[in-house]
């Protein structure tokens, strides 16, 4: 995340001119570790919404009787391009 690198930047600048100062860039570490903690919990959701992607696939590949249907809407859909090229 370019923000979180940014504050990452400032963070490591704060260091290096402060001689690591007690306390002097509290603010910035506060301020990374919000960031990469949002940064987290967007990963976290995005991964959470492929996995049930993946498990609804999983499913369908496994039912039959969803396969047998999906099987007959193909046929249909070919069905229909095939008219609609000839007509």
């Amino acid at each position: 995340d370019p923000k979180c690198n940014e504050v990452l930047d400032l963070f490591y600048e704060c260091i290096e001119k402060k001689s690591r100062a007690i306390g002097a860039c509290d603010g910035l570490l506060a301020q990374l570790y919000r960031c990469k903690k949002e940064d987290l919990e967007t990963h976290r959701k995005i991964n959470k919404s492929e996995s049930e992607q993946k498990r609804r696939d999983q499913a369908i590949a496994r039912d039959p009787i969803i396969q047998k249907k999906l099987e007959i809407l193909k046929r249909l859909q070919d069905k229909q391009k095939g008219e609609s090229t000839s007509s």
